[in-house]
């Protein structure tokens, strides 16, 4: 079992797991296609994770790379930006840019 984590993600949780849902539980070479042909943002740097990961476990663990699969994905929240719109009458509006944690677990199928 190893891991990867990607630390504050400038992009918000909710997109990331759309894309890690498409991808938990697959073997990590299947991973990589689907991640390949998808278009959204997140889609590369879940990627990079997933790839990072797996070399950990190679390199690492001295696991096969053909026999892994990712046993989980979490998206965690980060912290937030707040930033601030100016309205009209002297008002001001808050912006949220929320940021995210990834972490990739993959395991040796036996």
């Amino acid at each position: 079992m190893a891991k990867a984590i990607l630390r504050d993600l400038r992009m918000t949780p909710l997109k990331v797991r759309r894309v890690a849902r498409l991808v938990m539980g697959k073997p990590v070479s299947e991973a990589q296609q689907i991640l390949a042909l998808d278009t959204h943002s997140a889609s590369p740097v879940l990627s990079k994770v997933i790839k990072s990961a797996a070399a950990n476990a190679t390199n690492n663990e001295g696991a096969d790379e053909d026999r892994l699969f990712i046993k989980t994905i979490m998206i965690d929240k980060s912290t937030t930006l707040k930033r601030y719109l100016p309205r009209s009458r002297g008002r001001a509006d808050q912006i949220k840019k929320r940021m995210s944690h990834i972490t990739v677990v993959v395991e040796e199928k036996i």
